[in-house]
């Protein structure tokens, strides 16, 4: 009876350990190296107004239709930024896309200051207006 014991114990100790070693696979990581997007690669999400006014465009070249007008001071959440660089009465800056209060569209970045938070947009907006 102690043989039996011993054997079947054996036996599932040897089961185990070839469980083990056969499901254990040697894992490799391969390094991913991501295209630069405008998304990704913008630190501030967060835009000010301020000029004036500002159109805020269909498409972003300052021929396209309007999609509306925007004030001085107004906060703009930045969506992306068209990757090549652009001249727009005689200022250098890209298009930004954009949202304001459910509108999408473009604008320039000569016509902007930006920021990383919305308080700091925030704050900066009421300084504009004053």
């Amino acid at each position: 009876m102690k043989r039996l014991i011993n054997v079947k114990t054996v036996l599932f100790i040897l089961v185990i350990s070839l469980s083990f070693f056969s499901c254990k696979k040697e894992e490799t990581f391969t390094d991913i190296k991501l295209p630069e997007t405008p998304i990704l690669s913008m630190t501030s999400r967060w835009g000010v107004i301020t000029s004036a006014y500002l159109r805020m465009r269909s498409n972003p070249d300052s021929t396209s239709k309007p999609v509306a007008t925007l004030w001085k001071g107004y906060i703009l959440e930045i969506i992306s930024r068209n990757p090549e660089k652009k001249t727009v009465d005689d200022f250098d800056g890209y298009w930004y896309q954009v949202t304001y209060r459910g509108l999408q569209g473009w604008v320039f970045s000569a016509y902007l200051k930006f920021f990383d938070t919305r308080e700091e947009a925030e704050r900066n907006s009421r300084e504009l207006r004053r």
